[in-house]
């Protein structure tokens, strides 16, 4: 029961953290990627080391940049891509 509420209470944390970061983001125009990416730099190892990175939340991180490198494929526009020619490669 400890090992649960010791990884639910950080991952509430960062996810309530990532929207709130995402919409100050957004209100400033800027992307809201661009807020929550921020914030997990601020908060991570990186400058504060307010997140430590255990087994399971580097598995989540893991599965979440496969799924944010996923919806930034889907949402790739093929043809504007093609009619970029070299430049885009």
């Amino acid at each position: 029961m400890h090992e649960t509420l010791s990884m639910l209470l950080p991952l509430a944390g960062i996810l309530v953290g990532a929207k709130i970061a995402a919409q100050i983001s957004y209100r400033v125009g800027m992307p809201a990627v661009f807020g929550e990416l921020l914030l997990g730099l601020i908060l991570g190892p990186s400058l504060l080391g307010w997140l430590a990175p255990s087994e399971t939340l580097q598995l989540l991180a893991d599965i979440g940049v496969i799924l944010l490198m996923f919806m930034a494929g889907l949402e790739t526009d093929t043809l504007a891509l093609r009619q970029a020619g070299k430049v885009s490669m």
